[in-house]
């Protein structure tokens, strides 16, 4: 099947849309994420500041690499596109794609501050008889 004239403005269409969603998205939950889980940091790691801004500082690295790495693998030149509708229809099975591993790395990371919440007390403070 032969391109269409403009199929190169469909394509500039897909790569501007797709990469202006994906970091508007990406932007968006990562400010979300922070300012809602120092809540939870500060009470998994017993207040310890230090340690909090540490794993804060660990998690949005992973985030912005595990986000940036997504959409650099998912972004292809997509020479096949021929009309808005394909446009729209492989840009919301990739974003919906993403936004499912998001939430689900997301859940996970719950799981693992509740166990951190649930374990003991160190016994750091205590001196040796």
């Amino acid at each position: 099947m032969p391109r269409p004239d403009n199929w190169m403005t469909y394509l500039a269409f897909y790569y501007v849309t797709y990469l202006g969603l994906c970091a508007a998205l990406v932007l968006w939950v990562a400010h979300t994420l922070r300012r809602s889980g120092a809540v939870f940091l500060h009470d998994a790691f017993r207040g310890d500041t230090a340690l909090v801004r540490s794993v804060t500082h660990l998690l949005d690295i992973g985030f912005y690499l595990l986000c940036i790495g997504y959409v650099l693998i998912t972004v292809r030149n997509y020479a096949w596109l021929q009309n808005l509708d394909q446009v729209f229809q492989s840009e919301v099975y990739k974003i919906g794609f993403f936004l499912v591993l998001l939430g689900a790395i997301h859940l996970f990371n719950l799981l693992l501050l509740a166990l951190f919440r649930r374990r003991p007390s160190s016994n750091l403070g205590a001196t040796a008889s």
